[in-house]
């Protein structure tokens, strides 16, 4: 009995690569992208308030027409030496409307007091104050002691502000928020945090925001990774065209 033989069956044509994990991932990166992006933007728009100031009760440290940021105010609380907005009616012993930018210099509990060897004190304690208009530094005396609920606040332009000194102590629910730099959120110049109250041996430091520079790399990171993704993918689809191109155009195998 004779044993037939057959050539060997052709190999099967060569199936094109999958590009979906490829197409995943690049899709994935881009999602990273907007979320971190979005994640930056959205806290600083609306985190952040923006004001310019229209007094210069706070001269030297703020002049007329200087744009600040703002961080709204939230469970953080406020403390000496900071510079806030304030809404002017929840001044104790005023009727006034619209937002005023002073300086924190009493806490609830603080007695605040002029004068002491010409300084202002807080809890019999003298400040030195490098951050005020020089020569007023005591204009009259006074001596408040700051309830529970509120804050005392002077300008920096002492013999230019209307504050605690004549309108009392300022609810902590009229805080707007902590004034952090001048500029926008986009090109911020950061406030010096002041170490007068520190240097008085008073405890709490002011509030030094770090949140602006890492939302910007936030923002920036988030730009990256969209255009990375997106680029991956536009030369993914792009190469799987070209192979799917080529398988077509190459000639059957017998």
């Amino acid at each position: 009995m004779t044993e037939l033989s057959f050539p060997p069956a052709p190999p099967e044509p060569a199936k094109p690569r999958s590009n979906l994990r490829v197409v995943l991932v690049m899709v994935a990166l881009m999602l990273l992208g907007v979320g971190a992006g979005a994640y930056g933007l959205g806290t600083m728009l609306f985190g952040y308030d923006a004001y310019v100031t229209q007094s210069g009760n706070m001269s030297p440290t703020l002049a007329p027409g200087d744009r600040l940021v703002v961080r709204q105010a939230d469970d953080a609380g406020v403390h000496r030496g900071d510079v806030v907005a304030i809404d002017m009616s929840a001044y104790a012993d005023s009727s006034r409307a619209g937002v005023s930018v002073v300086r924190v210099v009493g806490v609830a509990g603080d007695k605040v007091a002029c004068c002491t060897d010409d300084h202002l004190s807080v809890n019999g304690k003298p400040l030195t104050e490098p951050y005020i208009t020089p020569g007023y530094e005591g204009l009259f005396e006074f001596s408040a002691e700051v309830p529970e609920g509120a804050i005392f606040v002077e300008g920096d332009n002492r013999g230019n502000s209307d504050d605690s000194r004549f309108s009392g102590p300022v609810r902590l629910s009229g805080v707007v928020g902590v004034v952090v730099a001048t500029g926008t959120v986009v090109t911020p110049k950061p406030l010096t945090p002041v170490t007068a109250f520190t240097d008085a041996g008073l405890p709490g430091t002011p509030y030094a925001d770090g949140t602006l520079t890492t939302l910007r790399w936030w923002i920036l990171g988030g730009f990256v990774l969209f255009v990375a993704g997106f680029t991956g993918l536009i030369v993914s689809v792009v190469r799987n065209a070209g192979r799917r191109r080529r398988a077509a155009a190459a000639p059957p195998v017998r």
